[in-house]
């Protein structure tokens, strides 16, 4: 009911007030303009009956296919490695680094344990999954690769619609901590969102542009403070 939808709307809102200065929700209502794909548990599934090999990701309580927090942070991480340009200048890559180690934490490798600013959240496709057949191509033909046989895959067909949303959080916050360093994160993730929407996508196949949006999607941001 939209009397619900809206007293969750002001509910969140209210809620939202209480969050520290400087920080950040977005809600992304998308369509897919490319299939999604992604690698689940297991060869393959069976559901109502079909056989599904190279089955999706799926909600272990609802079966519903699913994009999980864990996935939604890779792909934006892959993104952001890609951002070159930051306000219409080449960015350097020790500033690079330094962006998202805040924004997605320090890596496995590094001896300091640092929590990123960045928060995701799952997105659940009320579309079920439906079966598609990939033929291998060659990388410098891009004709069928004699031998392999065609590969079947679960997937979410384009035209399906999914909700993502995301909390910048301005914690752990430096000796550096400014505002204007809450703008170049903000600006810095605006990039990479756009390249993993747009053009690498977020599916399991980024290189085949699985998993990239159309060009219309809804966009909610929420700021704290409200000015």
């Amino acid at each position: 009911k939209k009397s619900d939808e809206k007293l969750k709307e002001f509910t969140f809102k209210e809620d939202f007030k209480k969050m520290p200065k400087y920080s950040m929700f977005l809600k992304i209502e998308f369509i897919l303009k490319r299939s999604y794909t992604s690698k689940g548990e297991g060869e393959f599934d069976v559901i109502n009956g079909k056989r599904f090999e190279n089955p999706i990701v799926r909600d272990k309580l609802t079966g519903s296919p699913i994009v999980r927090p864990s996935t939604w942070k890779g792909h934006v991480r892959f993104a952001a490695e890609k951002v070159s340009k930051l306000d219409g200048k080449k960015i350097d890559d020790t500033e690079k680094a330094t962006i998202i180690e805040r924004l997605f934490g320090s890596d496995s490798t590094s001896e300091i344990a640092l929590k990123g600013r960045l928060h995701f959240f799952p997105t659940f496709f009320a579309k079920n999954a439906e079966k598609d057949v990939i033929t291998p191509l060659s990388t410098t033909t891009r004709t069928p690769v004699s031998g392999k046989s065609p590969i079947t895959l679960e997937v979410i067909k384009e035209g399906a619609e999914g909700k993502f949303y995301l909390l910048y959080f301005s914690y752990p916050r430096g000796k550096m901590f400014s505002k204007e360093q809450v703008k170049t994160d903000l600006k810095f993730l605006t990039e990479a969102l756009e390249l993993m929407f747009f053009t690498y996508g977020f599916s399991a196949k980024k290189t085949s542009g699985f998993g990239v949006i159309g060009d219309d999607p809804t966009v909610t941001v929420w700021i704290c403070p409200h000015e």
